[in-house]
């Protein structure tokens, strides 16, 4: 399935504080993820993935998301690297040390 619809709502926050050592995977989002936005579903950069299926597969989402006209999309997620703790979620820095195991660093 394709998808062409691109629309900008605001502006995304660039979360990477260094692209050394950058490990970004491709998961699978589900609408159930996102938030409201404006009347729009959508996943914010800096938001914990977790995999409901498999307890290890965790990571922080790359960039915004709108979910609002699908029930999954293929998404971006960093999995290993350095990101900007200020740009995350609270959900991320209370997983801090768990993340730090996988070598994904909040600085």
């Amino acid at each position: 399935m394709a998808f062409n619809k691109v629309t900008g709502y605001g502006e995304s926050e660039n979360i990477v504080e260094s692209e050394i050592g950058l490990v970004v995977k491709t998961r699978q989002a589900a609408k159930s993820m996102a938030s409201d936005e404006d009347g729009r579903k959508v996943i914010k950069a800096g938001t914990l993935f977790a995999n409901p299926g498999d307890p290890n597969d965790i990571g922080i989402f790359l960039a915004d998301t709108d979910m609002t006209d699908y029930d999954k999309l293929p998404v971006a997620v960093i999995v290993a690297g350095r990101v900007k703790k200020d740009k995350v979620a609270s959900t991320v820095t209370a997983k801090a040390a768990e993340l730090k195991a996988l070598g994904l660093y909040l600085v």
